[in-house]
């Protein structure tokens, strides 16, 4: 059994909290930058004169970076688990902010023509493989590092992360916006979010080299236990685990993008809003879902994940399409209220999620595990979305048909966590479901 002394290093674990953060703030910046400067982003790389294509043409770049994340996650979970946590993380933020640096200088359409889409595919392809590294890593280095009865709260500063980066893209571009003209937005504004990812990328390689790896971890390899082929392992004896991670991710995933990156498109190119509209109906719901996520994963901690979980999809399938009825209203305060309304359940949902997910596994394939199996469902949820999104519009004529993502995938991912052990509890060892019967179930947790 793992064991955390009551007074562990605070300092330390500050740190190990940030470095996960900063990491994960690159990763998703980039993500959302380029969801929101879609419209852009289409007419710079892409010839004129038919939009539509444009922009499908677009997100289908953006969902291709994705295919990219699986094979990531087979190769950085591999060494992660026989490496370390600490060395891989440190290869991904160089990776990933290079790549996104890249992105803001490529020439446009109107330069090098055909060459110009051709270059950002596989630019975005680069940084679908380190993505492929990031969320495992960070969620494990967090799950090993976190005292058991605080797991949930300090993963949650994981995900929090990924809407601040949200929230830092969208009134970066909301600044831009407002002090650029449309031309100059189209020169060269657009370009400017993209180079900023090197400066932070520095600043979080410099916080991550100064990490120590896990005490479990070195725990492991000291013993000698580390697994000499966690992939194999986990495709022959943690192949449950890696498809209960895929169903929940599956929703996660969807919903992600679609609330907090898509819509901001969906906002402007379907009702016509106003890019300061657009950018504050977000940036309210980002910040609304980065306060409760914490207060949600306190509850977490105390009764179990599985019970976050079930509510959160319980209530994501019951409001999404009178949601979707109100954002359409055409009225920017419910439309900013109906954004709000998605993601607030998305936070209770992810509140538990990340803890939840690395936990099911044991110490010596965690990275691994964990990371197949969200990275194949980002793959196959994740950078659909947008383009989804927009298929279906463009086929059913109706702005309320995205709204079947979002309750298809929850279905998918309610029907993962019913078949999920509880793994919350400060007498509950990581990944030790696996092994033996499960302690009896917090309150609130009746399977």
């Amino acid at each position: 059994m793992t064991t955390y002394p009551p007074d562990s290093d605070r300092k330390t674990l500050h740190r190990a909290i940030a470095a996960a953060a900063i990491g994960n703030f690159v990763t998703w910046f980039d993500f959302a930058t380029y969801g929101f400067l879609a419209l852009i982003i289409s007419e710079v790389f892409f010839p004129a004169g038919n939009p539509a294509l444009s922009l499908l043409s677009t997100f289908a770049i953006f969902g291709v970076a994705f295919l990219m994340e699986p094979v990531g996650a087979f190769v950085f979970g591999r060494l992660g688990d026989t490496m370390g946590r600490k060395t891989i993380l440190a290869t991904v933020i160089i990776m990933m902010s290079a790549a996104t640096f890249i992105v803001g200088l490529l020439p446009g359409y109107a330069q090098i023509g055909v060459t110009a889409p051709i270059l950002l595919l596989i630019v975005r392809l680069l940084q679908g493989f380190a993505a492929g590294g990031e969320p495992g890593g960070a969620a494990t280095f967090l799950v090993e590092s976190a005292q058991p009865e605080r797991r949930a709260r300090t993963v949650s500063v994981w995900h929090c992360s990924s809407y601040l980066s949200n929230v830092g893209a969208s009134l970066l571009i909301l600044g831009l916006y407002a002090v650029l003209s449309d031309e100059q937005m189209h020169a060269w504004g657009w370009r400017v979010p993209f180079l900023i990812a090197a400066p932070i990328g520095v600043i979080g390689l410099i916080i991550r080299l100064k990490l120590s790896d896990t005490p479990e971890f070195e725990k492991m390899k000291s013993e000698g236990s580390l697994s000499e082929s966690p992939l194999r392992e986990v495709l022959t004896v943690n192949r449950r685990q890696v498809l209960q991670v895929i169903g929940c991710s599956a929703f996660q995933y969807a919903a992600f993008y679609f609330v907090f990156i898509y819509m901001e498109t969906y906002l402007k190119s379907e009702l016509a809003f106003s890019s300061t509209a657009a950018s504050m109906s977000t940036v309210a719901c980002l910040v609304i879902a980065s306060i409760s996520i914490f207060g949600f994963a306190r509850i977490c901690d105390r009764v179990g994940r599985k019970p976050i979980l079930r509510w959160a999809m319980i209530i994501c399938i019951v409001l999404t399409f009178p949601v979707f009825l109100l954002i359409n209203s055409g009225s920017v305060p419910l439309a900013i209220v109906g954004h709000v309304a998605l993601g607030v359940p998305l936070a209770m949902f992810m509140s538990a999620s990340g803890s939840a997910m690395v936990e099911i596994f044991p110490a010596r394939v965690r990275y691994t595990g964990f990371s197949v199996g969200f990275n194949v469902a980002g793959a196959l949820f994740g950078g659909t979305v947008a383009y989804a999104a927009t298929l279906l519009i463009s086929l059913t004529g109706s702005s309320l048909s995205p709204s079947a993502i979002i309750i298809a995938t929850a279905l998918i991912a309610l029907v993962a966590v019913a078949t999920m052990k509880e793994t919350a509890g400060p007498r509950r060892e990581v990944g030790e479901g696996q092994h033996r019967e499960p302690a009896a179930a917090p309150a609130g947790d009746t399977q």
